[in-house]
């Protein structure tokens, strides 16, 4: 599971592949403070992990605890992607998003795409590799 605030932004290297709801560790940003540096234990222990709401002050202020991702179908359209949004293991919110057949948000409209978008691209990136 990774944290609901996560922003990731590119594959950790330089350490050793650990499993990860996003398929490997992710280096990135807190949607919650994006001028705070992370440290690696916490993008380890709380951003790729999720369920940090004890150990990190900015994931106490989320309204769910983690994410899950799934690849429901995956065809010449692209990917279906199922998520699930969880507060102490539990599911408050699920739903599907659809990306390209290479991990990228089939339209992403204008303004920005979210950090739960953002989360499933990198979920469906490391997967697809």
């Amino acid at each position: 599971m990774a944290c609901p605030l996560f922003i990731p932004v590119a594959p950790m290297s330089g350490i050793a592949s650990e499993p990860s709801t996003l398929g490997e560790l992710y280096g990135g940003t807190c949607s919650a403070d994006p001028t705070f540096e992370i440290p690696g234990e916490i993008l380890r222990g709380c951003c790729n992990s999720g369920y940090a709401r004890t150990k990190c002050v900015r994931a106490g202020q989320a309204g769910a605890d983690a994410v899950r991702f799934l690849i429901k179908q995956r065809n010449f359209k692209g990917l279906e992607i199922a998520w699930s949004l969880e507060n102490d293991h539990h599911p408050v919110a699920t739903g599907t998003l659809y990306l390209s057949s290479v991990g990228e948000p089939q339209d992403p409209g204008i303004g920005s795409v979210s950090v739960l978008e953002r989360q499933a691209c990198a979920y469906a990136k490391s997967m697809l590799r």
